[in-house]
This record gives structure tokens, sequence and C-alpha cells, in this order.
């Protein structure tokens, strides 16, 4: 059954459950060094939470259970701001490296292998919709073995939905090899989910990026 909870635009979003019978994980990466933003651009304000806390509730209302945030550039501040959640945080050692991959397989330790898939989400896409992920989980529910992608105007975006049998090789992943290697040597298991709002692409590099993303109620 789905739940309406409110609407964005008009569109309605939905709380709690969706209609997948499936069982979805999700990772969330929060370890970068914000360097750009020369602060924690993890736990700036968003509306009347932060970055980390809305993407969290976004997840959480697309009836997400189990969510693993990665940490590690301003571990502390952005861990403080997780516990306010029911998710689990890691802390990648590695996280002046840079390397998403490295930190994916930091939260892919925490993912049990008997769910059907995780989203890797990005730490500063905080415009990410319960409606997108929701969608999301329908078209994996229809290509389970497939990579799910959202798509904008032919653009490439995130979060990504990852089927657990690419769990072993994302583990494997070393280096010079990357996320974006193990996704050019699967072109042809990517299915894509596309969305109506380019926010699947905007991301907060820097003070620039905030002030022009962020909400107008935000506090």
């Amino acid at each position: 059954m789905l739940h309406i909870s409110g609407s964005i635009d008009g569109e309605v979003y939905l709380n709690n459950e969706s209609n997948s019978h499936r069982n979805y994980a999700c990772i969330i990466l929060a370890a970068g060094q914000s360097k750009r933003m020369a602060r924690s651009k993890i736990v700036l304000p968003w509306e009347k939470k932060t970055v980390i806390g809305t993407i969290i509730s976004s997840f959480q209302s697309a009836g997400i259970k189990h969510i693993v945030v990665v940490t590690g550039g301003y571990r502390e501040l952005v861990e403080e701001e997780v516990k306010k959640y029911d998710v689990e945080a890691v802390f990648n050692p590695d996280f002046a490296n840079g390397e998403m991959a490295l930190s994916l397989k930091t939260g892919l330790r925490k993912i049990s292998s008997s769910c059907d898939g995780v989203f890797v989400a990005l730490g500063d896409q905080p415009d990410i919709h319960p409606i997108d992920l929701i969608g999301i989980m329908g078209k994996s529910d229809e290509f389970p073995d497939k990579l799910i992608i959202p798509s904008y105007s032919m653009r490439r975006g995130h979060p990504w939905l990852v089927p657990t049998i690419f769990f072993p090789e994302i583990k494997g992943i070393k280096s010079p090899d990357t996320m974006k290697t193990f996704i050019q040597n699967h072109e042809g298991d990517v299915e894509y989910y596309l969305v109506k709002k380019s926010n699947i692409l905007a991301d907060l590099d820097t003070p620039e990026d905030y002030e022009r993303l962020k909400p107008n109620e935000t506090n």
C-alpha cells in the first residue's frame, strides 16, 4: 500500500512504504573533505534540517530502513549530526585519498548480502526526492539484475541502485580502476530511470553552489 504524505511542486510523494517487496539498503558517501567549501558541507543547514539530515529523511520517507553513512573529513561534526537519525555511521580511514570506491567498499562491509540491492548516494545532494527513489526501486523490481541510474537530459546522476550481484566486484576494485571504470565495464547492465528535474545532478561543491541551490526557507 502506498501512503501519500505530501507534494513537491504539485507532485505527490510517498511515505514509509513503496510497492516493492524487495529489500533495499542505502550507503550515503559523506567522507569528503569539502576543500572548495572550506567547511563541512554535509552539516550545512537545509530547510529545517541539515544537508545530511535531509538526505537521510528522503530515503527513510521512501521506506529504506538500513542506511549507512560513510564518514571521513570533519568526522566528529558529521557523526554527531548522524546520531540524530536511526542510521549507522562508519569511518573510512582512507578518506583523504578521495576515491569513491574506497568509501563505497567501507560502506558495503555494513550491508548484508541478503539484501536485494543498495542505493549509492552522495552526501551533498539534499534535493533528491522520495518519489524518485521509489521510482528507482520500481525500475529495479522490473530489472533486478541491472544497475539502475537516474538520468536527466541524457546526463547520469545519483543515487545509483546497485544489485547485490555486483557487490563482490566492487569490493575487489583496486587502483587504477575506479567506480567510473566499473560503470564503463557494465554499460550493458545499466537501466536508466528518467527524471523530470535536474536535482539528481546538483551537488554542493562551492559556497556559490550552496547559496544558489539552498531552499528559501533554510534557517
